[in-house]
């Protein structure tokens, strides 16, 4: 990690952010140049007028003189104000611009584009993390690098015009007020390498403490929750990862409160030495009353500035710090194709064979391959099931096959092509998919079947899936209907489904989708065996012709498919249809006796003639 961190170095995140505010709006760099440079002029004109009146009195100029110079000098001021606040005022307005694209970028572009091998993995949730509680501020580190840039450029340049004031009365004076500032330096320094140290740890508790946030609030947790009696359980936990964490942050709190405190002392006896100074120039009349109102007032300002430098110079680092903690989640590399690929496989309705050779995947850190050795050829039009236990690997093969896992060993091909070398998006159009863990998205039924924009929604396709998958009758029960929303934490009228409703919605998604490719990946556990059943014997139906994938822990449910594949051992323990694999005698066989005593007799009879199809 720290090796990615070096690669990007300050002027690298500087570059960065000022390409992001460039592309967004070039007007607010050349405002943050302005506002720098118009915030010295500002103030050095409010205390160079006080000089001009004492100087002009103490002259006895002409009225007219004193008068058009005082009024030169207020026009100055009301030009100069007028052009901070526009200045000010874009730059606050491009600022949350840009936190907003910021944002986006890291919440939704990487993670909808991203291999889903790579969102799934520990490490790269780690670093979401982290870029989310860089984040976690009003404005993003990107938004805020150009302000930060603005206002040591302003401070810088206020250090020198006020520094050169100084100078004319005593170079003594700047060199004790840069010593100050220095010492300064240091104990912000402490107090950011403080911040720094802990921001990991403090990642982690705010990870902990948000886990802890959403598991208490979700109505899926809560029934258990309740009859678990687990408030006290959750309670506990809370309070001890928000000590922690109250630890942490009272920790940086403290090293900023210390850094606070340093500043304020050095500032009471940097400046009081420095006009003591001052008053005793004026009383040996070795200073005029002018110049040293003059510099009374540059020394105030001058230590502003130099308090500036040091806090900007702070936060500036800061922030480029949590940059690289965003931009190092960004630039996760994605190892699929989604340039231009091989062309997919034209002049059929089907798609060639799917080839597995020698196909396995081994999960990250884990001591054993999940899968190893697969060998498999799904023809054309051919319906296919597997089988096996829990953890046999069922669900990852299918993600293999997919492409949303990429193999660790071997090869899975389509047409003889190597499936990572066709563009991932037009591979993924050949799949319908319909997985254990079904999302809902916050749009009205019709949109979360059809997964298109309203206007781009076939209506009369959506309510024939809607028919087919078995859900017509709960849709057409709603005022609504399929314009009935859904995710009721969005939207007050949502409706909320059952588990089966959602199987049966994901379903009619698949239908909708129509794609040559048909996988089921066990969509129908909530559902009773009869009603699987029949779904499945529906399904064999209506894509007659199209190469279709079953996981099924109900056996009876897929001997209608032409083969039948027995995972198990992190490999193809048994192939064939039902009635070969069960005069095997082999596992298979076993676990289907074991099923059938959970239903009567006839219940099964019923059942496995229901797809006898031939």
């Amino acid at each position: 990690m720290s090796q990615e961190k070096a690669a990007y170095s300050a002027w690298s995140n500087i570059a960065y952010s000022m390409r992001l505010h460039w592309r967004a709006r070039p007007m607010t760099l050349i405002c943050c140049a302005g506002s720098a440079l118009i915030g010295v002029a500002l103030p050095f004109v409010n205390i160079l007028m006080p000089k001009i009146v004492i100087d002009n009195l103490a002259a006895r100029v002409a009225p007219g003189e004193f008068i058009l110079a005082v009024g030169v000098m207020a026009l100055l001021l009301a030009v100069l104000s007028s052009a901070k606040s526009y200045a000010d005022l874009i730059t606050n307005e491009s600022v949350g611009t840009i936190s907003i694209l910021s944002h986006l970028q890291v919440s939704m572009r990487k993670r909808l584009h991203m291999d889903f091998e790579v969102l799934e993995s520990p490490g790269y949730a780690k670093l979401g993390e982290k870029a989310g509680r860089a984040m976690q501020s009003n404005h993003s580190p990107a938004s805020n690098i150009p302000r930060f840039l603005s206002q040591l450029l302003l401070n810088v340049l206020g250090f020198l015009t006020y520094g050169a004031i100084i100078i004319n009365v005593h170079p003594l004076i700047i060199l004790f007020l840069a010593v100050s500032a220095g010492v300064n330096w240091l104990a912000l320094s402490r107090a950011r390498k403080i911040e720094k140290d802990t921001r990991e740890d403090r990642s982690k508790l705010q990870g902990k403490l948000g886990y802890i946030h959403r598991a208490a609030k979700e109505p899926s947790g809560g029934k258990d929750m309740r009859l678990y009696n687990l408030g006290g359980l959750f309670g506990g936990i809370f309070r001890n990862v928000l000590g922690a964490a109250e630890d942490k942050e009272h920790k940086v709190a403290t090293g900023d409160m210390k850094a606070q405190l340093s500043d304020a002392l050095l500032s009471l006896i940097r400046d009081g030495a420095a006009y003591a100074y001052l008053i005793y120039l004026l009383l040996n009349d070795d200073i005029t009353l002018g110049n040293f109102v003059l510099a009374f007032a540059a020394i105030g300002a001058f230590a502003g500035w130099l308090s500036g430098i040091v806090t900007h110079s702070s936060e500036l680092l800061r922030a480029i710090s949590e940059l690289s903690d965003i931009r190092v989640y960004l630039d996760v590399p994605d190892r699929s194709n989604t340039g231009p690929g091989h062309a997919l496989p034209a002049g059929s309705s089907l798609p060639p064979a799917i080839t597995l050779k020698n196909a396995g995947y081994a999960y990250p850190d884990a001591e054993t391959p999940t899968l190893s050795g697969i060998d498999l050829e799904i023809k054309p039009g051919e319906r296919i099931a597997i089988v096996g236990a829990n953890g046999a690997g069922k669900t990852t093969l299918i993600k293999l096959i997919c492409g949303l896992y990429r193999p660790t060993s071997g090869e899975i091909m389509l047409g003889g092509v190597d499936i990572a070398r066709y563009n991932r998006d037009e591979y993924y159009t050949l799949l319908s998919t319909v997985f254990q863990d079904i999302h809902l998205f916050c749009c009205d039924i019709a949109g979360n079947v059809s997964q298109q924009s309203p206007d781009r929604t076939d209506y009369r396709k959506v309510r024939e899936c809607l028919a087919l998958s078995g859900l017509a009758d709960k849709v057409n029960g709603l005022e609504k209907g399929e314009l009935t929303q859904l995710v009721r934490r969005v939207h007050n009228d949502a409706v909320e489904l059952s588990g089966g409703e959602k199987q049966k919605l994901a379903l009619a998604r698949a239908l909708y989708k129509d794609a040559p490719v048909i996988i089921l990946d066990e969509p129908t556990a909530a559902l009773d065996p009869i009603a699987e059943s029949e779904i499945y014997r529906r399904y064999a139906e209506l894509t007659d012709g199209k190469t279709s994938i079953y996981i099924s822990h109900r056996l009876a449910s897929t001997r209608f498919c032409d083969r039948i594949l027995l995972i198990d051992g992190g490999g193809i323990a048994e192939c064939g249809t039902h009635d070969e694999l069960m005069r095997a005698g082999g596992k298979y066989a076993e676990m289907f006796h074991v099923q059938s005593h959970y239903y009567k007799e006839g219940d099964v009879s019923e059942h496995e003639n229901a797809f006898n199809l031939a």
